[in-house]
This record gives structure tokens, C-alpha cells and sequence, in this order.
């Protein structure tokens, strides 16, 4: 009996230890608890100080919603990675400008009088002597590229000849222009040439070229 008994008792000294585990464990949860709370304020915290520092996006979750607050993380993004997010055909020029000897000093330069106006590519020639204004033009389906460089698009390059010679004189004077594209102190000639495109974005070719659709001598005062 004595033996049954004891067999079929808990000793004292398991049950302290089950009741202090069973109260350890309890507590450890209540620790963690307390820091996944410290954790998530902590988190808000973060996020609204990064949502001002970045113009807001995250907090223009709740009331833009995702899809708008996402578009415009894309934005950003493609304003950090430049050279990523460019046009397969600007590429493809660029290595047929680099081909023909030229020195891409630019790309997507925009003036600085209107943002708007936008040069593709700004290349030079091996002696410094020639600025070229080069726009890209991909073809859309049978259509010649070309064709789409318009009276306005036309207006837009010429616009940007006349800034570029600004800053000719200016990189002559050793005073540029936050902005400027560099290397201009020695150019004396500024033309802009047309360059078509046409394949896809892995098969792209340049299909024609058209020089000198502006091009004028840089004076050294404000005059032609």
C-alpha cells in the first residue's frame, strides 16, 4: 500500500518546479508582449519620420491609397536610377554616336530656363570643338522615327542650342552654371542631329540619321 502510494503521488519538489516554470514561462510572455508594443510604436515612429523625409508617400497610404502611393515610389525610383529606367533606343544611340568617335558628356540633359526642354544625348567631338545636340526617335510600327520630330519638338531643340551656347560662354569664362554639362570650354560649333530607331528593345538599330538640323557658330558676346 505504502509503495502503491508513492508511486501514485507527485513529489513536492517536481511540483515547485512545474509552478515556478508554469510562472517563468507566464512571465517571459508578458516581457515579450511589452517589447512587440515598444517594437510597433517604435515602428510608427520610423515610418512617419521617413514618410517626411521622402515627401510623404507612407503616409499617403491611408488616405491616396496603395496603388498611388506605389506609382509614385516608381517615380522615385526611376529618378535614382537613371540609367536603368532609359529607353533601350537612347542606348542604342549612344553606342552609335560612340562609334562614330564622339564623347557622350550628358545624357537627358535637361535647361535649366525650363525643365521641360530635354536633350537625349550631349556628345562632343574628339577635339572639343563640337557640341552635338543629339534627340532619339524610336519608330512607331512601318512609320519612319523621324517623322515624329514635329514643328514643337523642333522649337524644343533649337530652344536648347540657344542654352547650350549660354553655357559654352559661360565654361569659357571658368564660371558654369550649377547644371551645366561639362566640358565645354573649347567647343566653337553646336549642331543638333537627329537619330532614328528602330527593333525591339533587345534587337534595336539605328535605321537613320540626320545631321546638322540646327547649327550655328558660338559667338563669344550675345549675338549669332
Amino acid at each position: 500500500m505504502l509503495e502503491g502510494n508513492m508511486q501514485g503521488e507527485v513529489p513536492p519538489s517536481r511540483s515547485a518546479e512545474g509552478g515556478l516554470s508554469a510562472r517563468g514561462a507566464l512571465a517571459a510572455a508578458r516581457g515579450a508582449l511589452a517589447a512587440a508594443r515598444d517594437a510597433l510604436a517604435a515602428g510608427h515612429l520610423a515610418i512617419a519620420a521617413a514618410s517626411r523625409g521622402i515627401g510623404g508617400p507612407l503616409a499617403s497610404i491611408r488616405s491616396e491609397g496603395l496603388g498611388v502611393t506605389f506609382a509614385y515610389l516608381v517615380h522615385r525610383l526611376r529618378g535614382l536610377l537613371p540609367r536603368l529606367s532609359r529607353d533601350p533606343g537612347e542606348r542604342t544611340a549612344e553606342r552609335f554616336v560612340r562609334a562614330l568617335g564622339m564623347r557622350v558628356i550628358a545624357r537627358n540633359w535637361r535647361s535649366a530656363r525650363d525643365r521641360r526642354d530635354e536633350a537625349d544625348l550631349l556628345a562632343l567631338s574628339p577635339d572639343g570643338a563640337l557640341l552635338i545636340v543629339v534627340e532619339v526617335k524610336r519608330a512607331a510600327g512601318p512609320w519612319d522615327a523621324l517623322e515624329r520630330v514635329d514643328g514643337r519638338k523642333r522649337e524644343v531643340l533649337w530652344r536648347l542650342l540657344c542654352d547650350l551656347e549660354e553655357c559654352v560662354r559661360r565654361a569659357r569664362t571658368g564660371a558654369p552654371a550649377r547644371g551645366d554639362p561639362p566640358r565645354l570650354a573649347a567647343v566653337r560649333r553646336i549642331r543638333v542631329d537627329l537619330v532614328g530607331v528602330e527593333g525591339s528593345a533587345r534587337h534595336s538599330m539605328v535605321s537613320r540619321q540626320v545631321t546638322a538640323l540646327f547649327e550655328r557658330e558660338v559667338s563669344r558676346r550675345g549675338g549669332s
